[in-house]
């Protein structure tokens, strides 16, 4: 089916999310379970919050542009990207390095007319997310490179321990690999006053038994709160890659990336990604 043929209603599960309808009884219910959600462990999911039908096409829009994409493939701390703290120890949770592996289709990459443009900028979702993270003002971000992209991740490709320098993250999962690439987070493991460095240093020793992994299927909307939150995912095993879309906002109209980022990502691109 054509993307500009299609409705809203026939890319987002409406009859499971009526998002669209503030006085409908679950759209109060979901406010409320999201918020406790993101409250005690910082992650509220909307399970199959795509309609089935749409989700292969719209990782396959994603996966086409894989060769005009940014690649990012380097070692990175969870604080400051790659710089290092003379000051600490070597083995000091700021200064320990993470495998950071992926490619990222960006906002100008993505055509007018795709489903997930859409869905980004309809905007009663974005009335749902400024309600449910209790924002006051809430708006799409206006970047031609990061208010609306996707990371995809192949074989071997990872995205290594960090901390996200925005306070919610809103994703939504294309395509599953055929194993590794899972999400794992350790909620509010810090806070605006305490880094909490000994509970970082037991997380990063041994995962398996301090990281939460909750299942994340291709069509679901997930809200994160990665400021607070360490988190990561796993290496990608087998040939199916990992795609994940990712809709930026912000509190206040018409902000922007760091140059810096921005150029970083510029670097990345191939020839024919520009």
């Amino acid at each position: 089916m054509a993307a500009e043929s299609l409705s809203i209603e026939q890319i987002v599960d409406l009859d499971r999310y009526p998002i669209d309808r503030p006085d409908h009884p679950r759209y109060r219910e979901l406010l409320a379970r999201g918020g406790d959600a993101l409250g005690q462990g910082a992650l509220f999911a909307l399970p199959r919050f795509l309609r089935a039908e749409i989700v292969p096409q719209m990782a396959a829009e994603l996966d086409a542009l894989r060769q005009r994409s940014t690649r990012y493939d380097r070692p990175r701390n969870a604080y400051t990207l790659v710089e290092t703290d003379n000051d600490l120890a070597p083995d000091h949770p700021r200064n320990l390095m993470h495998s950071c592996s992926y490619n990222q289709v960006l906002n100008f990459q993505i055509p007018n007319d795709s489903p997930l443009r859409r869905v980004y900028y309809w905007q009663p979702l974005t009335e749902f997310l400024r309600i449910l993270c209790g924002y006051d003002s809430f708006y799409r971000s206006d970047c031609p490179h990061l208010a609306l992209s996707a990371k995809i991740a192949g074989p071997g490709d990872t995205d290594g321990w960090h901390y996200d320098s925005n306070d919610v993250v809103f994703s939504l999962l294309l395509q599953a690999p055929e194993a590794g690439g899972q999400f794992e987070y350790a909620p509010y493991i810090r806070s605006e006053s305490d880094e909490n460095y000994a509970e970082v240093s037991r997380l990063y020793r041994n995962p398996q038994r301090y990281a939460e992994r909750p299942p994340m299927s291709p069509g679901d909307l997930t809200v994160f709160k990665g400021d607070l939150s360490m988190h990561r995912v796993t290496p990608v095993e087998g040939e199916r890659r990992r795609i994940v879309a990712l809709f930026c906002y912000d509190r206040e109209p018409g902000t922007s990336f760091d140059q810096w980022y921005i150029d970083e990502l510029e670097q990345g691109l191939p020839l024919n990604g520009r």
